[in-house]
């Protein structure tokens, strides 16, 4: 479980996408107002997220013309409430991650009680209400976002440590309010229309890769783990100092340093330190293994697995990818191989790091690469490898204690489906 437990959101360029509204509306009041300006909807993606007083005062707007230019500014959005919408993957992300416990919050610069106009409008918009039932908004506050007191007050209010939140935006004044209030900050690049580079905790391009972030596991803290990382390292230094050596007594020592580094890491996974060292032991540069699995769905939307018959549980097909295969065909050679099934991949929905996501660590480092398939034709036989397959509704899933989860995690199942529900679902790539 991720240490974060409040998602704190900005709405507009995170939740929402709202800039084509206001920016058309603001152009059109600056027409009026101040002809002869230079902004256009392109060049005013800086003051985008800023409260509205805040945005013309930047502007030069003349102070006693604010509260009217704001009114029909207000009007103007309204009026375009149908260029509003909601980023493709929120409404998949804030269900799952309010089925798993999440507490999760909008610090926004929108004005409590003065909608905007449209079902998107409101200070909470109306679709994400069943899973956003907390608000700060800048009238809660007296100086609001950059400022750091919006987040403040949520932690006053809900008692919530800064180590337990995330805040998530899309603005250069997003990042500064999260820095500020001392808690995480995560960017929406899917949002982002700056031109400078943010410097933050994290980067999502699309917004289950939020999802991705908080289902990694957390690097246990006891001496036994930090071995098997120390161990991994020394052991990585080794073999590329094989790689180069040329003087005989520098060979001895980086061999010893493998030696040491596979006796450190069998007290960690339990594993002899001759089968480690065996495990370990490439040529050249230590890089991570790939495994593939295919996430096969029929004309029903169910998904398909297979029972593993050395553990006796269910599993994604697939394998470790041959030297001699890609991604695609490794991911079809062994569905063939195990599920005794002709399929053809439709999209890749994610490469994540093995070790962050399934149980238990794996002793060397790997990348799994998960590709949608459409079923096709096959009838299957009880192989080496597996005893039975079947389709699975998303509601019908096995349960934990019977899924492998060194290969196949419930996160990754839910990834599979969500990517399979979303005709342009981008890549999850950690």
């Amino acid at each position: 479980m991720s240490k974060y437990r409040h998602i704190l959101f900005d709405i507009d360029g995170t939740l929402v996408d709202t800039y084509e509204a206001n920016m058309h509306s603001i152009i059109d009041l600056l027409d009026r107002y101040m002809p002869g300006h230079d902004r256009t909807v392109e060049n005013l993606a800086f003051i985008y997220g800023l409260p509205g007083p805040q945005c013309l005062k930047i502007l030069g707007v003349p102070d006693e013309l604010v509260p009217q230019i704001l009114s029909e500014w207000l009007e103007l959005v309204s009026g375009r409430a149908h260029m509003c919408r909601l980023y493709d993957g929120v409404i998949p992300m804030l269900d799952y991650l309010k089925g798993q416990g999440y507490h999760m919050a909008v610090v926004t610069s929108r004005t409590r009680g003065v909608p905007m106009g449209g079902p998107l409008g409101d200070y909470i918009p109306g679709p994400l209400r069943p899973y956003l039932n907390h608000a700060i908004c800048a009238n809660d506050v007296t100086n609001p976002k950059p400022h750091p007191e919006s987040i403040e007050l949520y932690m006053k209010q809900t008692g919530a440590s800064r180590e337990e939140i995330i805040f998530i935006g899309d603005a250069h004044t997003d990042l500064q309010c999260a820095r500020d209030a001392g808690v995480d900050f995560g960017l929406a690049v899917w949002g982002y229309r700056g031109l400078e580079h943010l410097y933050c905790d994290h980067y999502f391009k699309t917004p289950w890769e939020v999802v991705s972030m908080l289902s990694r596991r957390e690097q246990g803290m006891d001496l036994a783990a930090q071995m098997h990382i120390w161990a991994s390292e020394i052991n990585a230094i080794g073999q590329i100092g094989l790689s180069y050596v040329q003087d005989r007594f520098d060979r001895e020592r980086y061999e010893r340093l493998m030696d040491i580094a596979a006796a450190m890491a069998s007290h960690y996974v339990f594993e002899k330190q001759s089968v480690i060292r065996k495990q370990w032991c490439t040529e050249g540069y230590k890089t991570p293994m790939l495994d593939t699995r295919a996430a096969i769905f029929d004309n029903e939307d169910r998904i398909l697995l297979v029972k593993e018959k050395m553990s006796g549980k269910w599993s994604l097909p697939g394998g470790w990818c041959d030297d001699n295969m890609t991604i695609i065909s490794n991911t079809l050679k062994e569905v063939r191989e195990e599920a005794c099934m002709d399929v053809f991949p439709v999209k890749l929905i994610a490469i994540q790091d093995r070790n962050a996501h399934n149980i238990p660590k794996h002793i060397c480092g790997c990348l799994k690469a998960f590709v949608e398939c459409n079923a096709g034709p096959g009838e299957f036989v009880e192989n080496i490898e597996t005893s039975e397959r079947r389709f699975f509704a998303e509601n019908e899933l096995p349960p934990l204690d019977q899924l492998r989860t060194s290969t196949t995690s419930l996160d990754q199942l839910m990834m599979c489906f969500h990517a399979h529900r979303s005709p342009d679902w981008k890549p999850v790539v950690e």
